[in-house]
């Protein structure tokens, strides 16, 4: 009866331990090595971190950049990477992306939607080639995330269809390159939930258009959703194409007393873990909807300082 005993707990170690190796397997990267595209941007390995801040009071130049180093000198280093948002008929570069460049921080611009058919027809590339050439003067590579989220219903009028989107990007791309930008790295930015049932892909421009996939998701009130649950998806698919991967806004909102901070010591976690290939998160650091802010309670703020502090996500020197 001992042998039997014997044997029956080492059959069920032996379950076990195929379960366990069966998680790893599921959890692991689908996409093997990481292997970095060059002048990408990307690091070697961990990830790049950044923000939007909403300035406290207005949108003027030095009250986004006080809004910026606020909260570097609360999380006690530089962000890798600052995102400014315009509409599209807003110029820029302004003086904030050469204030990032001469900074150390790399640029990141969300460029607003236009109605994909009347820019696949050509009509408005004298605007387009104006704002490549201001890009190409910086002389300094930038982020350019444009038509963010093209796969939700609000976008439905201007997107049109992916067909159309896919059109309007490669025209833009092809625009950006004939003005010589060639600092430009192109961000394409679906809503990570969208990944899930394939309309995402439905949008991707194709690998010679884009140099990071990306991806934006939130923890809304009414869900339980890890960090790894959002993004998982998004990963999975985004780590076949060979890529960087970015998750271009996220944020959670307090729902009780310490429990944003422990999501956001989670989302630390899954990064290092179960997410490898995502190579930057850039935070929305804003009460927009809802109160995505950081500094909602000193526990949170404390999570993302430490999450900021970690050596995974300091990897141009922090």
């Amino acid at each position: 009866m001992t042998r039997l005993r014997a044997v029956a707990v080492l059959a069920v170690l032996f379950c076990l331990g195929v379960a366990a190796a069966v998680v790893l397997l599921r959890d692991r990267d689908p996409a093997g090595p990481v292997s970095v595209p060059a002048g990408s941007l990307a690091p070697q390995g961990g990830a790049l971190l950044g923000a939007w801040i909403t300035p406290p009071g207005d949108f003027t130049m030095a009250g986004q950049q006080a809004a910026v180093t606020q909260l570097e000198s609360q999380i006690g280093r530089r962000l890798d990477i600052n995102h400014h948002f315009y509409s599209w008929d807003k110029p820029f570069p302004s003086q904030e992306e050469r204030w990032d460049l001469a900074n150390g921080r790399i640029p990141m611009i969300s460029w607003g939607d236009q109605d994909t058919r009347r820019v696949a027809s050509g009509a408005d590339d004298d605007l387009i080639r104006e704002r490549a050439d201001a890009v190409a003067a910086l002389g300094r590579p930038v982020l350019l995330r444009w038509f963010w989220e093209m796969d939700g219903n609000r976008y439905r009028t201007v997107a049109h269809s992916p067909a159309d989107y896919v059109a309007a990007w490669r025209h833009l791309h092809e625009l950006f390159a004939e003005r010589g930008a060639g600092n430009v790295r192109w961000v394409w930015c679906p809503n990570a939930s969208a990944f899930s049932d394939g309309t995402a892909q439905r949008f991707y421009p194709g690998d010679a258009y884009v140099d990071w996939v990306c991806a934006d998701g939130y923890r809304y009130p009414w869900t339980t959703a890890s960090f790894a649950d959002i993004f998982k998806d998004f990963h999975t698919w985004g780590a076949r194409t060979g890529k960087p991967l970015m998750v271009g806004e996220w944020g959670v909102v307090e729902r009780a007393p310490g429990a944003k901070a422990e999501w956001l010591a989670g989302a630390r976690t899954a990064l290092k873990s179960r997410l490898p290939r995502i190579a930057a998160v850039v935070y929305f650091d804003a009460d927009r909807q809802y109160d995505w802010r950081l500094a909602t309670s000193p526990d949170s703020l404390a999570a993302f300082k430490a999450l900021a502090g970690d050596p995974y996500f300091n990897r141009r020197g922090g």
